[in-house]
């Protein structure tokens, strides 16, 4: 229809009409983009919302089902520690079983997951920009690069960790349980030391000095991936205008 009256217009020489006409056609076309814009503006924060709430609910779900990592390292460190003022320092006096279990245990790097399942979705496919908010957006970039990093550095540090019992066997043994079919020697308490065949091996020291090492490089990599769930977390609550309480 447009058409058609443009046509005339141009035969009949009324450039007035033809002007007339190109506007509406113009004014037409740039209405519909307008009109598709709003509407994809639209799709997408509503697509926004709905990608940052499910977010929140994986947080929650991951917070509330992870074991506390940090009271299990911290224990371990404390062993570590002990045990090395034992070993390398003046203190004359037998391992305990606590403090054997961490020698044992020295090149067990121990981390629950952190992996967000929508995150990865968003990372594989490319579509992280439809997070709109920059502050969110942000603290997932920090939060995937803490995790890089840290499934980095777990593989070159497991390719190096030593495991100490089994390289060392004259200097450790396990006790059985008196009764019960469930053992688990590493993790029980089982694992005994000969302190004093240990205070002279050197080999064994330096061996137990590098895994130390590492695993205190590694408990940092693993405090900074602990740090940037917390911050993904804040900043996904205020996002969505919610507050928790210490129990949550």
């Amino acid at each position: 229809m447009i058409l058609q009256r443009l046509m005339k217009a141009v035969r009949e020489q009324n450039w007035f009409a033809v002007v007339l006409e190109l506007v509406i056609v113009i004014l037409g076309i740039v209405i519909g983009f307008q009109i598709t814009a709003s509407n994809e503006n639209r799709d997408n924060q509503a697509s926004e919302v709905q990608l940052v709430e499910r977010l929140h609910g994986e947080i929650m779900s991951l917070q509330a089902n992870r074991w506390d990592w940090t009271v299990e390292l911290g224990s371990t460190r404390d062993s570590l520690l002990s045990a090395s003022q034992k070993l390398y320092g003046e203190v004359d006096e037998d391992l305990t079983a606590a403090e054997c279990s961490a020698l044992v245990l020295s090149h067990v790097f121990n981390s629950p997951s952190l992996t967000l399942p929508v995150i990865a979705e968003l990372e594989s496919t490319g579509d992280l920009d439809l997070i709109g908010n920059r502050d969110v957006r942000a603290a997932i970039t920090l939060y995937l690069q803490a995790n890089t990093w840290a499934s980095e550095m777990d593989v070159a540090l497991n390719h190096e960790i030593l495991n100490l019992a089994p390289d060392y066997p004259e200097l450790f043994h396990f006790v059985p349980p008196a009764v019960g079919a469930d053992w688990n020697p590493a993790f029980d308490g089982s694992a005994r030391c000969d302190t004093v065949a240990m205070r002279t091996d050197r080999a064994f020291l330096n061996a137990l000095a590098d895994n130390i090492s590492k695993a205190n490089f590694y408990r940092t990599v693993m405090t900074n991936v602990a740090e940037s769930f917390a911050a993904l977390h804040t900043t996904v609550d205020a996002e969505l205008g919610l507050t928790h309480t210490d129990d949550e």
